[in-house]
């Protein structure tokens, strides 16, 4: 009958060790959502908030994400005239433009106008009535406000559009990198700045793409001139500078199709048989505007909190290769140590590099060659981003998997979002990369990202917590009562003890330590394995605290037996002071620092003594117990707070003797 006892107790014992941890994962992982959501994180997909936690690889856009996405025109080169930059925002462009050409060069103001015009005439922007804007790319509308500033009219975009019908518009896409607009002038209008001109193209784009499209360039006075090799390398030059200070470069040009006078309709019928490649050749060239999105103020110290917690940020943009490397370099992607080659790339270079030997394959060899290197991806496709994620998710190079995280906010991101273990969609970003993510970051901020990495560490640091707690007390319940059985043939804890200890101390602690904030250690750690919970600090303590607590009961056993109310309540009470240390399963020596910030476990811990005292001292009828007086009471007490220094004692002394070690086998292998 005593051994049948003893094994429904360990029974009991391991039934609710299984059973606590699905209340601990899910009250860890309620926490983390509900804090997230106050700082403005939408999870969308409850697992992500834990997966947040092991991410080792996070692919993030520059505008939006990196950057402020608050585009700002900064410089312009118009028809060989350099203009800007801007050393004041009280500077108007019409300003700027009459100071810098008060002298020679003076730009013609038919040259401005064309400009403006064909910078109106290229453009998605949608107006309301009164000639305000509805909706559009942040890049036109500060190009379309770069238009108004030139003309000191704010509804001179607006009047040209309504003056000058579009025919025909080809998008710009990922591949093509420029866009295209067919416009004509109204019917039997004959207009000074556009000659006779009935029927124009205007590209506007990546400075290389439309410069090599281009074979003339336009001069101050309005005239054209050829675009020999020289004066093209020489304009490339420059533009490049433009990219290392981490400016866009957007080129404008345009070809007149149709000069002759002819009806509307005759005009409509020209542009719809035109075809992109056609309206795009033999364009002229007529201005570049360099333009400026500056850093979020968070981002460099963000990029720089991943660096140091293990994650590797790497940045993949449409965005040249030089605006992209000074933009990584400033925000602290790119380092001293990863200026070399294989740190930056095209996304061009990159397709050439990972294809098989057919050129149709992914190589995962090739890919696995590549993307641990990889800092910047630039002038990338959707494509490119969905295989750099898929393939590091496929990786085999280390010995524990890689978790990628992928920032998006455009429908191209869509396929990238779904493949990550998470996705992050800005909240500023389109219904369908929202649609596809995991966690919606509502302010569109990179310190968001962070945040969410170390909630969802915080999750896995939860469990771990309550794992240690948990096989600390069953390990030792389980050795105490077959223990006891086989030397007393009795258990010094009744069933109806252990399913207290069990139901109520088991729960509030699992609540308890489910609630504490993330530390800023948890992101001086790796990222968390959920194929690696228990870890060497974790055994250590494990192995600490159930010796102590058997030598303890051992103790109290010899000197009490197995039926005194101090077995009970000194291991009830080792238990609680178990809770305090399994605050930190780290390296962490102070358990009790930020202890006093959670509330929740004061209180719950404080619940927990208080209850414990009132069975002790009043529940003998129904726990079997005895009152006890203040000196066993002290004895109990002092002896469960020994468990704190003693770990203590442990964690310091393992953590310097393994660092000694290390110093020691570093020194002699130098």
């Amino acid at each position: 009958m005593t051994f049948s006892r003893a094994t429904s107790t360990d029974n009991t014992s391991f039934s609710f060790a299984t059973q606590g941890l699905p209340l601990a994962v899910t009250l860890a992982l309620a926490f983390s959502v509900r804090r997230m959501l106050e700082l403005s994180m939408l999870v969308r997909v409850l697992g992500s908030a834990e997966t947040t936690g092991e991410v080792t690889a996070l692919l993030i856009d520059k505008t939006g994400t990196v950057t402020e996405n608050d585009q700002r025109v900064n410089r312009a080169w118009i028809a060989g005239v350099d203009i800007g930059p801007l050393t004041s925002k009280s500077v108007t462009w019409a300003s700027e433009i009459a100071n810098k050409t008060r002298n020679e060069p003076t730009l013609d103001p038919r040259v401005v106008k064309l400009l403006s015009i064909l910078l109106a005439m290229n453009s998605t922007i949608t107006y309301d009535a009164k000639g305000q804007i509805l909706r559009g790319a942040k890049a036109e509308i500060a190009l379309l406000r770069f238009v108004n500033s030139m003309n000191n009219d704010e509804l001179f975009v607006a009047t040209i559009r309504k003056y000058f019908p579009l025919v025909k518009l080809f998008p710009f896409n990922a591949s093509r990198k420029r866009m295209c607009t067919l416009f004509t002038l109204r019917d039997g209008i004959n207009d000074d700045e556009m000659g006779d001109v009935i029927v124009r193209a205007v590209t506007k784009g990546a400075s290389q793409d439309v410069l090599n499209l281009c074979s003339s360039v336009m001069d101050e006075n309005g005239a054209h001139h050829p675009l020999d090799a020289a004066t093209k390398d020489q304009l490339s030059k420059k533009f490049l500078e433009w990219q290392d200070d981490a400016e866009r470069v957007l080129l404008v040009a345009y070809k007149d199709i149709e000069r002759d006078l002819i009806t509307t309709h005759e005009a409509t019928n020209i542009c719809s048989r035109m075809s992109a490649s056609d309206a795009e050749s033999d364009l002229t060239l007529v201005a570049a505007i360099g333009m400026c999105d500056p850093l979020r103020p968070e981002s460099t110290k963000s990029v720089r909190l991943c660096r140091r917690s293990g994650v590797a940020v790497k940045m993949v943009t449409g965005d040249s290769l030089s605006t992209a490397t000074a933009v990584a370099r400033r925000c602290g992607i790119l380092d001293e140590k990863d200026m070399s080659t294989e740190a930056t790339m095209t996304g061009e270079a990159f397709r050439e590099a990972i294809r098989g030997e057919e050129g149709q394959e992914i190589d995962q060899s090739k890919l696995d060659a590549i993307w641990p290197n990889l800092r910047v991806l630039a002038r990338a496709s959707p494509q490119d981003k969905f295989i750099l994620t898929d393939g590091i998710r496929n990786t085999k190079l280390s010995g524990r998997k890689e978790v990628v995280g992928v920032v998006g906010d455009g429908t191209n991101d869509a396929p990238a979002l779904r493949r990550a273990n998470v996705g992050f969609a800005l909240g500023s970003g389109t219904e369908c990369a929202r649609d596809a993510s995991d966690i919606v970051l509502l302010q569109d901020d990179f310190s968001s990202v962070v945040d969410a990495i170390r909630y969802g560490r915080n999750v896995f640091e939860s469990i771990e917590k309550f794992i240690t707690f948990q096989l600390t007390a069953n390990c030792t319940t389980i050795i105490l009562s077959t223990g006891c059985a086989l030397v007393y043939a009795k258990s010094p804890l009744n069933a109806i003890e252990l399913l207290f200890v069990n139901l109520v101390i088991d729960s509030l602690a699992s609540l308890a330590l489910a609630t504490d904030e993330p530390s800023d250690d948890v992101m001086r750690q790796p990222p968390s394995d959920a194929s690696n919970l228990i870890t060497s600090t974790m055994r250590l303590n494990i192995f600490t605290q159930v010796s102590y607590q058997l030598a303890v009961m051992a103790y109290l056993l010899n000197e009490f037996g197995p039926e005194d109310t101090q077995i009970y309540c000194c291991f009830v009470l080792l238990q609680l002071a178990n809770q305090i240390n399994c605050r930190k399963v780290t390296t962490e020596v102070n358990v009790f620092k930020g202890a006093t910030k959670n509330k929740l476990f004061v209180s719950l811990l404080t619940s927990e003594i208080l209850l414990h005292v009132a069975i002790v001292q009043a529940g003998g009828a129904v726990f079997h117990t005895s009152p006890l007086n203040a000196g066993e009471w002290l004895r109990c007490t002092a002896l469960a707070l020994g468990a704190i220094p003693l770990r203590a004692f442990f964690v310091t002394f393992f953590v310097s003797l393994f660092a000694a070690f290390r110093e020691e086998d570093a020194l002699h292998h130098h």
